[in-house]
């Protein structure tokens, strides 16, 4: 007789394989939940790999199972956010071809971004420059995939009249990346305006200014 096969997912298959119920994907995510909270508290030179493990239950053998070092669990936060950015970047640009559309969804996802990858953010721009060479490269061109996609989207409305044309897309890009990344700062998620309603506020003083 034929073996009838599982219509479960791959991964929930998989998981199956250890006896002693070791999850290979909640241990990972363990991790680095433990790593976004310590980094993000005490910051990366203060925190040991003991310590994360230790915040995450689990031992340094399963740290060492998952990342090579400290620093490729820091390189993996800054991609994992980085990412994000891009497939929304991608999302935007496939949704409308209108540059006043592309940069507003821009800056609404720079800021809903800020509020879901809080700690990211800051380990972002606090930790960057503990990286080691190789790993700070990647990430670096990452970084700059983002930063070109801004300036794109601005370029594009620049060459299509929508925006002025004595704006220089690469000063329009600083500017914008910083207001928004800055915000991880000062967002207050509970408080009088929301996420959406600062978005809107800050599409309205971007897009004034860029008006053709």
């Amino acid at each position: 007789m034929a073996r009838a096969t599982s219509n479960r997912p791959e991964s929930t298959r998989r998981r199956q394989r250890w006896p002693d119920g070791y999850d290979p994907e909640n241990t990972r995510k363990s991790l680095i939940a433990s790593a976004l909270e310590l980094f993000e508290k005490r910051g990366f030179d203060r925190t040991s790999v003991q310590e994360i493990a230790d915040r995450a239950k689990l031992t340094k053998g399963a740290f060492y199972h998952h990342f090579e070092s400290k620093d490729d669990l820091l390189r993996h936060i800054q991609e994992e956010y980085l990412e994000a950015q891009l497939a929304a970047i991608a999302k935007i640009e496939a949704g409308s071809d209108d540059p006043k559309v592309r940069v507003a969804e821009l800056i609404r996802f720079s800021l809903t971004s800020v509020a879901e990858y809080r700690a990211h953010v800051t380990i972002f721009y606090q930790e960057r420059r503990n990286l080691t060479a190789d790993l700070f490269a990647e990430v670096t061109r990452k970084r700059s995939l983002v930063e070109s996609a801004f300036a794109g989207m601005i370029a594009d409305g620049v060459a299509r009249g929508a925006f002025r044309s004595d704006v220089d897309p690469r000063i329009a890009t600083f500017g914008l990346v910083g207001m928004c990344a800055w915000a991880y700062q000062w967002l207050n998620v509970g408080g009088p305006l929301s996420v959406e309603e600062v978005a809107r506020q800050f599409s309205a003083m971007v897009l004034e200014g860029l008006h053709a």
